[in-house]
């Protein structure tokens, strides 16, 4: 299979390249050789890459900023979706695109997880954005895989592991105020792409979740992390709204991986799991890589 990535630098796209490289030909050309959003562009390198299998990990991720970068967010989030989907089905190419826990509002009651057809509702721009990609990209593509996940952590990228570790390494005795009333499943990327490897090899069509099994609140998250890491941190927990952040988000993100274990692929395993074998091998790495940075 000959396999088009898009955002091949970041948290995803850099894990699936490499993982998918094991088995097929990648190409994934970078921002400045196909831009997204350029319509032409992405026609005149689907032509001459004449790809299989369109896989898009690019997108403006940045939850709270989306509230005021509405033309960036729409660009990034769905102009280009849109422009891959009608370039790809053009080329009959399958498209598949990453999408978000947060097309749903989180209304529904702990601990009752959402499922691929359930209503969505955004809260946010983010939120909004991913919700009318999803739209564009059924619209616009006959063969395709929308993928949503939910609290991705790896090497590439801001995330949250890098975050608390920054703060017990620069802030160890400044309290770090955490959420205890959302919950989620912290999904490690190169999992999630050991999970889109295996939705394309057995060809896989429709709308997939795909996050790690469990589930934690932020606090409960940063507890486990500093623990593991024997590092000194001083977590408060308190109600998210407490927080004032930009961004509604939802307060129950559990979705339930129903297609991929009703086929049989699902990968997923318990997010305590990888997220202790992320450490194990990367813990003392992005200790020193935090040490290195000023606060």
């Amino acid at each position: 299979m000959k396999i088009l990535i898009t955002g091949s630098t970041g948290m995803l796209g850099s894990e699936c390249k490499k993982v998918l490289s094991e088995e097929h030909q990648v190409i994934a050309p970078g921002k400045n050789e196909m831009d997204i959003t350029n319509w032409d562009g992405v026609i005149n390198n689907l032509q001459k890459i004449s790809p299989d299998v369109v896989l898009n990990c690019a997108a403006f991720t940045d939850v709270d900023g989306s509230e005021k970068e509405d033309f960036l967010v729409r660009k990034i989030n769905i102009e280009g979706p849109r422009n891959l989907a009608q370039c790809s089905a053009r080329y009959n190419c399958k498209f598949v695109h990453i999408s978000s826990n947060y097309v749903f509002d989180g209304q529904k009651n702990f601990p009752q997880p959402y499922f691929e057809d359930d209503p969505l509702n955004p809260l946010s721009a983010y939120g909004r954005s991913k919700l009318e990609s999803e739209i564009a990209v059924r619209e616009n593509s006959p063969n395709y895989v929308i993928v949503r996940t939910a609290c991705l952590y790896g090497q590439n990228g801001k995330n949250f592991i890098k975050a608390v570790i920054s703060h017990a390494v620069h802030k160890k005795t400044d309290v770090l105020r955490l959420a205890d009333d959302q919950i989620g499943s912290p999904t490690w990327a190169y999992r999630l792409a050991l999970q889109i490897r295996q939705i394309l090899n057995t060809e896989g069509v429709g709308t997939y979740h795909a996050t790690a099994e469990g589930y934690c609140s932020p606090f409960e998250y940063a507890g486990f992390i500093t623990e593991k890491l024997g590092l000194k941190a001083r977590l408060e927990p308190c109600k998210f709204k407490d927080l004032a952040r930009p961004a509604r988000r939802p307060a129950n993100s559990l979705l339930e991986n129903r297609l991929l274990k009703k086929q049989g692929i699902n990968l997923m395993v318990d997010w305590r799991e990888d997220v202790n074998a992320f450490l194990d091998t990367f813990g003392d790495g992005l200790i020193k890589e935090a040490e290195a940075k000023k606060p």
